[in-house]
């Protein structure tokens, strides 16, 4: 009995590494190519600390397939963006186009930092770039005080054109600054922290705490006819 009890408590442990390294089949840090000497002079200018280490680009067809992985192991959106690797010696950049082709591949409900959409004028918003490393996550908008409503939670929030979060571990976004959620008859509350507990994500925002289901990430063609409209140039 105590060996099956042991063969048990193994199996409990190796199988979310074994989903992990499913999602993220290679060693980023050493594999992926360096950014070009333009967007590592970019970092140094808007996040020192994360330049002081390899930079890595994440080409267009590697995020695709990252997120593909994601997909069959019903991960979310928080699920891979605080995954280990992100906490490894090394910053890793996501482009505007590879931004781009994430956003019209698939579809992230479970994070309000949406990739692209129309604010609440009507006018389309996108991220333009993506940096994640040494613990952090920083999105950056192509404009500020983006007001837009977020269909999945019924709520609507306002991003900056700069959205910072911390990861300390998986599931967990925390000290985050940039994202408010708007409540009627109090304000825009600050979202300080995002953390999943098994199938919900808490989210802290002011002092009121709520829990929303986790949604996992889908594909495009299977989410639905709704088309991903890319901005114009």
């Amino acid at each position: 009995m105590n060996g099956i009890l042991a063969m048990l408590a193994a199996a409990l442990v190796l199988t979310p590494l074994v989903a992990r390294a499913g999602v993220f089949p290679q060693p980023l840090c050493e594999n992926l190519p360096e950014v070009s000497p333009q967007v590592k002079n970019w970092v140094a200018q808007v996040a020192p600390e994360l330049a002081q280490v390899r930079v890595r680009e994440m080409p267009e067809q590697t995020v695709l397939e990252v997120f593909r992985r994601a997909v069959a192991a019903r991960w979310g959106g928080i699920d891979v963006l605080t995954d280990g690797v992100f906490r490894e010696p090394c910053t890793f950049h996501f482009s505007r186009e590879g931004l781009r082709a994430l956003g019209a591949a698939f579809e992230m409900m479970d994070l309000p930092t949406a990739l692209r959409g129309r604010d609440m004028n009507g006018q389309v918003f996108e991220m333009a770039a993506m940096l994640v490393g040494r613990g952090k996550l920083l999105a950056f908008y192509d404009r500020d005080e983006i007001v837009y409503r977020n269909e999945t939670v019924h709520r609507d929030f306002k991003l900056a054109s700069r959205v910072e979060f911390d990861t300390p571990a998986n599931g967990v976004l925390e000290n985050i600054h940039g994202l408010c959620v708007k409540v009627w008859l109090v304000g825009c509350l600050r979202v300080h922290s995002m953390v999943k507990d098994g199938e919900t994500v808490e989210v802290r925002a002011g002092a009121l705490t709520s829990e929303v289901p986790l949604k996992p990430i889908r594909a495009r063609d299977e989410a639905g006819p709704a088309a991903f409209e890319r901005p114009s140039e």
